[in-house]
C-alpha cells in the first residue's frame, strides 16, 4: 500500500483531542510519545489502577518469554498485531536475540505508531511495518509488506498483545484468529495477553469493572473477557501448558508475587499452537 494511502485505508487524521490506545499504552512503559489528552486518561486510570504501568511491563515480559517457546519449536517468522508504539526494547530486539534470522512484521492503525513505527524500522532488514487494522485480517495478510515478508509455507507465531479488547463477541474473536491462521500451516502459534473481568460478584471483578469503564468512556467498544470465554475462543487451536493463566500465575517460581493488591489477576496470558 503507497504511503499516501495510509490515513484514507486505514485510520483518521492525527487527532489531538482524542486519546489513543497506543499512546495510553506508551505511557505505562514510560515512554514520552503522547499528548495532554493521552496524559490526562492515563492518570484517571492511575486513580482506579495504580498498578497498571507494572502490568504494562509486566506484559511484555510474558510476550518475550513466549516469542522464546516459538522460536525454541522452529517459528521463524512473527506477526505483531497491534504493534503500538517503539519502546526501549521492543518486540523485534526479542525476536533477534533468540533467533538473528528470524521477521518480524509489526502491524498497526495508529496514526502516531505508523510514524514512529516506519521512522524506528529504515535501517533495518528483518522487520517491517504494514499499516493495517488488526481487526480486518484480509486487509493485513494481503497487506504487499506482509505478502512480501512472511512465507505462507512455514509455521508464523501471530501475537496479540493486548489488543483483542475492541474485539466485541466471542464467535468474532474465534473466526479472527481462524481466519489469521488459514494461510498458514500446522506448528503456527498464537500468544494471547487480554484484559480479564471474572463477572462473578467479587472484589477482583469490581475492580475489573472499574477499570473497564474508565477505559470504555474513551474507548467504547471495550470488552474485557472472562477465562472461559477466552478459553472457548482458542477453541480451534492446542492451548500449551500451563494453559490460560493470568499474569500473577504465571509469574516465574523464586520470584517476587506481583500486585498484592490483586491486580496482576486481571491480565490473561495464553499460548496455542495450529494442529
Amino acid at each position: 500500500m503507497p504511503e499516501g494511502d495510509v490515513t484514507r485505508r486505514v485510520g483518521p487524521e492525527l487527532d489531538l483531542n482524542r486519546p489513543s490506545d497506543a499512546r495510553i499504552y506508551d505511557l505505562m512503559l514510560g515512554g514520552k510519545n503522547n499528548f495532554e489528552v493521552d496524559r490526562q486518561v492515563f492518570a484517571e486510570l492511575l486513580k482506579v489502577g495504580p498498578e497498571i504501568p507494572q502490568l504494562a511491563t509486566e506484559n511484555r515480559r510474558w510476550i518475550a518469554a513466549a516469542i522464546g517457546r516459538m522460536s525454541a519449536a522452529g517459528v521463524s517468522q512473527f506477526l505483531d498485531l497491534g504493534c503500538g508504539l517503539p519502546a526501549e526494547r521492543n518486540l523485534h530486539d526479542e525476536v533477534l536475540a533468540v533467533d538473528p534470522s528470524a521477521k518480524t512484521v509489526y502491524v498497526d492503525n495508529d496514526v502516531t505508531a505508523i510514524a514512529h513505527g516506519q521512522a524506528l524500522l529504515a535501517d533495518y532488514r528483518r522487520t517491517f511495518f504494514a499499516a493495517a487494522d488488526i481487526l480486518d485480517p484480509a486487509m493485513v495478510l494481503e497487506h504487499p509488506t506482509v505478502v512480501d515478508a512472511l512465507d505462507r509455507d512455514r509455521p508464523v507465531g501471530l501475537i496479540f498483545g493486548l489488543t483483542l479488547h475492541t474485539l466485541s463477541g466471542t464467535d468474532q474473536l474465534r473466526q479472527l484468529l481462524a481466519d489469521y491462521l488459514a494461510p498458514f500451516p500446522s506448528g503456527s502459534f498464537v500468544a494471547i495477553t487480554h484484559p480479564m473481568n471474572p463477572n462473578d460478584g467479587s472484589r477482583l471483578a469490581d475492580a475489573a469493572t472499574a477499570i473497564e469503564d474508565k477505559f470504555r468512556e474513551h474507548f467504547p467498544r471495550l470488552r474485557f473477557r472472562t477465562h472461559e470465554e477466552l478459553t472457548e475462543a482458542l477453541a480451534d487451536l492446542e492451548i500449551l501448558a500451563p494453559g490460560i493463566l493470568d499474569l500473577a500465575r504465571w509469574c516465574p517460581a523464586g520470584e517476587p508475587a506481583l500486585s498484592p493488591t490483586g491486580a496482576a489477576r486481571l491480565i490473561l496470558t495464553a499460548l496455542a499452537r495450529k494442529p
